[in-house]
């Protein structure tokens, strides 16, 4: 089944300047364009037939290609940058299907997180494994260098229905709500507004005992 899902023999393209469009069938017969650099277009259509699929931890259309050798899926974007598609990739400018090299970076967890800086808050962006966004902590700007320079980067992480920043250290995680109130993390802390990713320090306050977070 997989396989004949990927059976694309050739596809079909358009050239503009520096840029090649490659034209990607859905599963719905619909085509779809890729964006590569024109440089790559031989290489890629040597590679074989290419077909949009769609990821659901992308939460979009992805090009793929079906390798019968190996009888597995190649992600056109590691394709491009010659790596496993395994290895986390982020388009910078969050469109899957644009596949200019430009546009792509191998992600480094370990990286410090992007941020964004108002008035007296700042936006600290949160991302799960493949680099992709999930979403963003608030906290007041006064708190961003040493949030910034804790040594771990934050990401986004789920206990039951609610979104937490999280940093995973050999010592275990730490949880930037309690980060912020002082960095003990045998402690409760509620956020005022329910906004679990509000971590403002007006909008928390510290319980007197530890209620246990199943995670």
């Amino acid at each position: 089944m997989i396989k004949k899902k990927f059976e694309v023999k050739n596809n079909e393209y358009e050239i503009k300047g520096d840029i090649a469009y490659l034209k990607l069938v859905k599963k719905d017969g619909t085509i779809i364009d890729a964006k590569i650099d024109a440089e790559d277009l031989q290489r890629v259509l040597d590679r074989g037939g290419w077909a949009a699929q769609w990821h659901k931890d992308f939460n979009s259309y992805l090009a793929m290609h079906y390798i019968p050798q190996e009888k597995q899926k190649e992600s056109l974007h590691s394709f491009i940058l010659g790596v496993s598609t395994k290895t986390p990739i982020r388009h910078l400018n969050e469109d899957t299907l644009d596949n200019r090299k430009c546009n792509l970076e191998i992600y480094d967890k370990n990286s410090y997180n992007d941020y964004k800086e108002f008035d007296e808050t700042a936006e600290i962006v949160l991302r799960d494994s493949n680099g992709i966004e999930k979403g963003r902590a608030i906290i007041d700007k006064k708190d961003l260098y040493r949030v910034l320079n804790n040594g771990y980067p934050w990401v986004y992480h789920r206990i039951g229905e609610k979104p937490y920043a999280v940093a995973n250290t050999p010592k275990g995680r730490i949880h930037l709500d309690k980060f912020i109130m002082g960095d003990k993390q045998d402690i409760t802390v509620n956020h005022i507004n329910f906004n679990t990713l509000d971590n403002r320090k007006e909008n928390l306050e510290i319980t007197e005992h530890l209620e246990e977070q199943s995670e």
